[in-house]
């Protein structure tokens, strides 16, 4: 009988990853520099394509952007989706300042053909198809393409730069604009796109909900599960200041909340 491999956890590279995640910001203030190697971004691009993908189907194009000239036409498509929704929806007061991703140095597209959904589990019978795995196709698929965006935004991290992930390009204007601007077709859509950028500055903590809140050991801590109560709060209250403020000044706010359901106003470090 061969002897039994010696097996051992390598936490260095662990805590190495760790540093690297903890490290992301969705910043939203880039700091105009030198252009980077179409190498780097290349390497960028690759950490998105080594995602894991429902059926390894590998559902998406990452078309990266580093001509000044694009970049300042693909960034122009993101301000005018940011004034929309600016005008139509509530609750995210900085989005017109979306004009900072003409600062980028590159903006990373990552387009999805949802027909890739055909390739995830369906059932051979239509009722029981419609019941239990057809919603879940779609759901496969966004999970997959979350998980390319993720690393392409950790690899930014990791090389120094900063990025955000804009998820304006899934509404339809906004997607008929970088489809006709890029040269992609209608079958393809723009759900994320990462503009890449040197940091203005270090970027701050951002809040996280407690580990001992977030883990649960076997079964779930009931007393953990936030409520509808819990996520109408933070609608009024707390969602301004979770996304733009630092950790602490986000404890500081709620610390002093008003009475009256209004909501005190935010700064992004954007002036």
């Amino acid at each position: 009988m061969r002897p039994k491999t010696k097996q051992k956890l390598n936490a260095k590279k662990l805590a190495q990853l760790l540093e690297v995640i903890r490290d992301r910001r969705s910043v939203r203030s880039f700091d105009p520099g030198d252009r980077v190697p179409r190498e780097t971004l290349e390497q960028i691009a690759d950490a998105g394509r080594w995602a894991p993908s429902g059926a390894n189907s590998q559902p998406w194009e990452i078309c990266i952007i580093e001509d000044p000239e694009r970049v300042r036409e693909v960034a122009s498509v993101m301000a005018s989706q940011a004034d929309r929704l600016n005008e139509h929806c509530k609750g995210f007061p900085h989005v017109h300042k979306k004009h900072w991703v003409h600062d980028s140095v590159a903006i990373l597209a990552v387009f999805v053909d949802p027909r890739w959904a055909d390739t995830y589990p369906v059932a051979l019978e239509d009722d029981l198809d419609r019941i239990e795995y057809m919603e879940n196709r779609s759901n496969i698929l966004l999970v997959s393409v979350g998980a390319a965006i993720q690393n392409l935004q950790l690899a930014t991290t990791a090389v120094g730069l900063t990025s955000a992930w804009l998820s304006g390009g899934g509404e339809p204007q906004t997607a008929l604009a970088l489809q006709k601007l890029l040269g992609f077709p209608s079958s393809h859509t723009p759900y994320g796109i990462v503009p890449i950028g040197w940091p203005r500055r270090k970027a701050e903590s951002r809040w996280r909900r407690p580990i001992d809140e977030v883990v649960h050991w076997n079964e779930a801590v009931e007393a953990n599960l936030r409520t509808q109560e819990d996520i109408d709060h933070y609608l009024a209250k707390e969602r301004r200041h979770s996304i733009y403020k630092d950790a602490e000044a986000r404890e500081l706010h709620l610390e002093r909340l008003p009475n009256d359901g209004e909501i005190d106003l935010v700064d992004d470090g954007n002036h």
